[in-house]
């Protein structure tokens, strides 16, 4: 891959950061890949801005797997 792409990514993505669209992002220690945790108003959003990404414009990145998550219930108080 293109070191002009890759710094792309980089870039973009620490955008995406400094917006607050990106929470968290983590690489993948068993292969392969990463995962961002992302806060957005739907998975439309979400799917947008990562189809948008460079490196997935450019053919080395798969679609990405979209998660919505909820909270954990279990810290909830009791009643």
């Amino acid at each position: 891959m293109p070191i002009t792409e890759r710094e792309a990514e980089f870039e973009k993505v620490r955008g995406l950061y400094s917006d607050g669209f990106v929470q968290q992002i983590w690489l993948r220690g068993d292969a392969g890949g990463g995962c961002l945790i992302v806060e957005a108003a739907s998975t439309d959003e979400v799917a947008a801005k990562l189809n948008a990404l460079p490196l997935f414009r450019a053919g080395f990145l798969q679609p990405p797997m979209i998660v919505p998550l909820k909270p954990y219930s279990g810290f909830a108080p009791r009643s």
